[in-house]
């Protein structure tokens, strides 16, 4: 067995383990279908869309805040000489507004752990830059946003294909190992460079393990490059607060050290937007069923044809 394909099924059998102890094993039967639950519509974008001509002024976006992006282009109402109707999200400890776009009302977004108000589970954004600002996952490229008692938000999507989501609970692999500067030939690989190095116990991995003694609440987002049943077709969903629950080192995919993390969706909260219907088991009831009635009539019929047969026999006889 190639050494890949090796610590993918080890991984998945640890995780399983791991999921089995806290009572996640069965929240997911294979033969469940997942259906999602309809919303009227999702949330609009908080960016007013600009003119075609209309110019762009680069503003630089804090990694701490919003990832390794850098040089992000931001639209200003004033340079569309219109007048600014979105919120802008404004963060506790910055005090600094944007002086090109002065808007009518600001939303304060505090850094804070659980759920935000009037941001229902289910909510969901065409662009994480609209999910930040809502205030429920800040960064717009980092997958852990992290706090000083743990994490206060996770986003699910693409990653690594030794986790495992059963929706109500699931594993997730911390960041780092890899080599962000990129090479002459691809420079700016981001986060798809693949692990060099070991991950260690820092930043967001370190804020992910704080959150299993603080038992501070994580909230969760799902991405549609999610490679799970429960990931939303586009875009991306908030899908409620979850509890990280164990946090463990192991060797990943790559044959380098990586930091792994178990989360359970945590009680008291509204319903995730999904639904699990058992049809095959609700099959099997069905053809045990039928089988049962098939049975029954076969047996009806056998005792009519015998009356039948001893009032011909008694008719002969006469």
């Amino acid at each position: 067995m190639a050494g890949y394909e090796h610590f993918r099924k080890k991984n998945l059998d640890d995780n399983r383990r791991i999921l089995a102890e806290l009572g996640l094993s069965n929240i997911c039967p294979k033969a469940s279908k997942v259906t999602f639950k309809k919303y009227k519509q999702p949330t609009p974008a908080t960016t007013p869309k600009p003119p075609i001509n209309c110019q762009k002024r680069k503003l630089e976006i804090e990694e701490e805040e919003l990832g390794s992006i850098r040089k992000r282009r931001r639209r200003s109402a004033r340079i569309q000489g219109t007048k600014a109707e979105a919120a802008v999200l404004v963060d506790e400890d910055s005090g600094e507004e944007d002086e090109e776009a002065k808007p009518n009302k600001t939303v304060f977004r505090p850094k804070t752990y659980g759920a935000i108000e009037g941001v229902d589970v289910g909510t969901t954004w065409m662009m994480r830059l609209d999910c930040s600002r809502d205030g429920i996952h800040r960064p717009t490229v980092a997958g852990i946003h992290g706090g000083p008692e743990g994490a206060y938000s996770i986003a699910l999507s693409g990653g690594y294909d030794d986790n495992i989501d059963l929706g109500e609970g699931f594993t997730y692999t911390g960041e780092g190992g890899r080599d962000l500067k990129g090479t002459k030939a691809n420079p700016k690989n981001l986060r798809t460079a693949p692990q060099s190095k070991d991950q260690t116990l820092t930043r967001g991995n370190l804020a992910l393990s704080m959150s299993v003694e603080s038992k501070q609440p994580v909230r969760v987002i799902r991405g549609y490059k999610l490679d799970s049943p429960f990931a939303p077709e586009e875009g991306y969903r908030y899908d409620g607060l979850y509890s990280v629950e164990k946090c463990w080192f192991t060797t990943g995919l790559s044959g380098f050290g990586v930091w792994k993390f178990a989360l359970k969706r945590c009680p008291n909260q509204a319903p995730p937007p999904w639904t699990l219907n058992e049809s095959c088991s609700g099959d099997e009831s069905t053809d045990n069923e039928t089988s049962e009635q098939k049975v029954n009539t076969n047996t009806v019929e056998d005792k009519e044809n015998m009356e039948s047969n001893k009032m011909k026999s008694t008719q002969d006889e006469q």
